[in-house]
């Protein structure tokens, strides 16, 4: 499944269950430098429920840049949520996780 697919999906049931969501997602670009984004932010912003948490999304193969890890450790060294998902489950997994939906 393209990422692209991923992403609406789960833009899609996040904000069915009160989330609002931010994509900064760049696509796919043969050349590097195309916008003025800091390399390695991820691809969603998520805000609602109490939180605020930045969603890195991958198909199922795909692995983090050096800078997306590296976004990945400073968020970790601050205790600032981040996840990396690569399906819409993923996402339902952490809601469930987080209270805001019941597992079934």
């Amino acid at each position: 499944m393209k990422e692209s697919v991923i992403s609406k999906e789960v833009q899609n049931f996040l904000k069915m269950v009160g989330f609002s969501v931010y994509s900064v997602e760049q696509g796919y670009r043969k050349e590097r430098g195309g916008t003025r984004q800091t390399p390695g932010i991820p691809d969603l912003i998520v805000i609602g429920h109490g939180t605020v948490l930045f969603v890195e999304l991958k198909t199922a193969k795909a692995k983090l840049r050096d800078s997306q890890a590296a976004f990945r450790d400073v968020c970790a060294q601050n205790d600032v949520p981040w996840a990396l998902w690569r399906s819409v489950h993923d996402a339902w997994d952490w809601c469930v996780n987080q209270g805001v939906i019941e597992e079934r």
